[in-house]
């Protein structure tokens, strides 16, 4: 488990690193990173606020899916560029962690969204990894609306 959690953490940080260097051009949005302050909300009710600072974001995730309360709140870290986010949530005393990683765009009226993909992870014993390591990780997509 260790040697796998390193290996993803060193796929991320070249990620994150190639992406810094990448040159883009953002059009349809300002260049600040405030357009994904303020609450979100996705097609099955889970909840999410941002605020950004200096490329930094961080905030609460409240999910409306799974085991935990819908009334408890997880706090959540991650990064903006430009139009592109991504944040990570413990779901701490579940066992579970999810990232999510998107981009803010525009619906078909002109307003805006963030389009993510996300990964969540539930703990497998160290028994269990050999055989079920593959099955704890699942994977979908999300999107999410500002909610005024």
């Amino acid at each position: 488990m260790r040697i796998f959690i390193l290996t993803v953490f060193a796929l991320l940080s070249a990620a994150c690193a190639q992406a810094q260097n990448a040159k883009t051009t953002i059009s349809e949005f300002p260049a600040s990173s405030s357009i994904f302050n303020g609450a979100w909300q996705n097609e099955s009710g889970s909840r999410v606020s941002f605020v950004v600072s200096d490329g930094e974001v961080r905030g609460v995730y409240q999910t409306n899916v799974g085991q935990p309360d819908k009334n408890q709140s997880f706090p959540l870290i991650g990064f903006v560029q430009g139009d592109q986010i991504t944040f990570t949530v413990n779901f701490k005393g579940y066992g579970s962690m999810t990232a999510w990683v998107g981009q803010m765009t525009l619906d078909k009226t002109g307003k805006p969204f963030i389009r993510t993909l996300w990964h969540l992870t539930r703990d497998k014993t160290d028994d269990k990894e050999q055989d079920e390591l593959w099955q704890s990780i699942i994977t979908g997509a999300s999107n999410f609306a500002s909610v005024k």
